[in-house]
């Protein structure tokens, strides 16, 4: 074996190594701008960083707590948002074993969740009314009406009430045990 050789095996053995150390993060693709503790509930963080954007007419009922699948399971979740330019959004969880239903609940139109993130995806159904929801990497705004679904991967976001009495059933996959489903922050500049 010559320098030449060994050279390419070793930066193939760093590259390697750096793909697998990228799959095995769980965290949402888009990183919050500050760090949370985690093991703190989300009105603990609310009471630690009044900075965080507040719901307002907005409740959630927790209709199956933490619940773990007894298999390793895995889920890669990709989407393409027309206006967002085509481009995939990817989320590969490499632990999506434990699962949270709730039932979301917006009072009155312009009711809003607040900017906040899920440490994992939501699978969103939309049951009553329509739903304005947007992403803060690209703050353009999407309605989901009754009826629809849509994929949150983890990124910032908010939800706010397009009309009155909007109802959403919520599937979280992959949010650790003790942890909060979801995590407020700061209001994004849209």
């Amino acid at each position: 074996m010559n320098y030449k050789t060994i050279s390419i095996s070793i930066i193939l053995v760093a590259v390697i190594f750096i793909v697998a150390f990228t799959f095995i993060d769980n965290d949402p693709i888009s990183e919050p701008d500050e760090e949370l503790n985690m093991e703190e509930t989300a009105v603990e963080v609310q009471a630690v960083n009044q900075d965080v954007d507040e719901p307002e007419g907005f409740d959630v009922e927790i209709l199956a707590p933490h619940a773990p699948f007894p298999d390793e399971l895995a889920a890669k979740f990709s989407l393409i948002y027309a206006e967002y330019g085509g481009e995939e959004i990817v989320n590969e969880m490499r632990d999506a074993s434990t699962m949270i239903v709730a039932e979301v609940n917006w009072d009155e139109h312009g009711s809003t969740s607040g900017w906040h993130y899920h440490p994992g995806i939501a699978l969103v159904t939309i049951v009553e009314g329509d739903l304005e929801v947007t992403m803060k990497q690209d703050c353009i705004p999407r309605v989901y009406e009754e009826g629809e679904a849509w994929l949150d991967p983890g990124d910032i976001h908010k939800a706010v009430s397009a009309s009155d009495g909007v109802k959403a059933i919520v599937t979280f996959l992959g949010i650790p045990d003790g942890e909060p489903a979801t995590v407020w922050v700061e209001p994004v500049e849209c």
